[in-house]
């Protein structure tokens, strides 16, 4: 190649390599410009009251015992002695039979000579 080939393609893949590394510092958020407020503080302790309130409903549930579960009937009760019984039978096998036409050999043939 000649010296200006590899200058244009050096100058193609640095200004390449510029404009990517500027769309990631933009998708990033890393550019130095200054920082929005992005809630009031009204909101934020809003918010914190709200998730306070939920994390003393969920230490009260997990104080809490679950309700009783329900007795169950001696009759509806599964034992070992009602366990239906599986008896498991094997299928018919298939036979497949295929007839291939060129058989002329293996039939006999009427007014041959004998």
């Amino acid at each position: 190649m000649n010296k200006i080939h590899v200058t244009v393609v050096a100058l193609i893949l640095g200004v390449s390599g510029a404009f990517g590394v500027a769309a990631a510092t933009r998708t990033a958020g890393l550019k130095t410009t200054s920082a929005k407020p992005g809630a009031s503080a009204a909101a934020i302790s809003a918010r914190a009251h709200r998730l306070d309130k939920v994390a003393r409903n969920i230490a009260r549930a997990r104080r809490d015992k679950p309700p009783a579960l329900p007795v169950v009937p001696a009759a509806h009760a599964p034992s070992r002695a009602q366990a239906p019984r599986v008896v498991y039978q094997r299928p018919a096998p298939v036979v497949v039979v295929r007839h291939r036409g060129n058989h002329e050999s293996e039939h006999e043939q009427e007014g041959g000579d004998d």
